[in-house]
């Protein structure tokens, strides 16, 4: 059960974004909005743009009704400090600027990167053009991860009103029919509306194609499980899904 939400903000669009965002979850599902500056150097640690954002987002939390929230400004390294952070939520938001999908190929490692491979929560990754929520594209490729992401998903989309719509990938057909039957039995018991759908191949098309196609709000999949130095070296699809995506993306392990 979802109790706290982190959100990482601060004075860019992104990071605004994500902070209206959040904001808004959490007014769904009626839970905590922790709402926290991570500040660095990329701030020149520079104390007045931490007052200013304290200030604005206190400022805008305060027009949410019935909204519980504190405001905090922590100091460190982004990439290790959200990780840290994280383990007192169930939830973390955080923003992505939208550069990053613009780059396409040239998808360089950087700070979600580290974040997506140290973080232990669930965590939502948002572009700059994302909106809420009316329907979850919730990817399964016969991991147990991807059980944690399909029991996430069906608690956020039952609190918010959105449907679901299950994509079962697996490398051959029968797998991914077996994949979809296991999703329907799951879901049945949750007061959501569904739709369902095999393809071969957990592949960043498959996941993208569909997400648009069938118009999602928000792709919900597991984490890579690859090693750190694999990771350095190539692109997981998980990755390249949140780089490339033009919606919002969930990550769970």
């Amino acid at each position: 059960m979802i109790k706290n939400i982190l959100v990482a903000i601060g004075d860019t669009d992104y990071e605004k974004n994500a902070f209206e965002y959040a904001g808004q979850l959490a007014v769904l599902l009626g839970t905590h909005l922790s709402c926290v500056f991570f500040q660095d150097s990329n701030h020149g640690g520079n104390a007045d743009v931490a007052a200013t954002v304290l200030r604005r987002t206190e400022a805008e939390c305060s027009l949410y009704d019935f909204l519980d929230y504190h405001v905090e400004a922590v100091a460190g390294n982004p990439r290790q400090m959200i990780c840290e952070q994280a383990h007192s939520a169930d939830l973390v938001v955080v923003g992505l600027p939208e550069d990053v999908r613009k780059r396409r190929l040239k998808l360089i490692q950087n700070q979600i990167d580290d974040v997506l491979q140290h973080i232990t929560r669930p965590i939502i990754v948002v572009h700059e053009q994302c909106t809420l929520l009316r329907k979850i594209l919730a990817v399964h490729h016969g991991d147990t991860y991807s059980d944690h992401a399909l029991g996430l998903v069906a608690e956020i989309a039952e609190l918010t009103k959105a449907g679901i719509f299950g994509l079962a990938l697996s490398s051959t057909q029968p797998e991914a029919t077996q994949l979809k039957q296991q999703m329907e039995a799951y879901l049945k018991y949750y007061d959501v509306q569904t739709d369902f759908l095999t393809a071969r191949g957990f592949t960043v098309t498959n996941i993208l194609e569909n997400a648009e196609e069938n118009d999602c709000d928000l792709i919900a999949l597991s984490a890579s499980h690859h090693g750190r130095l694999y990771e350095l070296v190539f692109q997981s699809t998980t990755q390249t899904v949140v780089k490339l995506s033009n919606r919002a993306v969930l990550v769970t392990r």
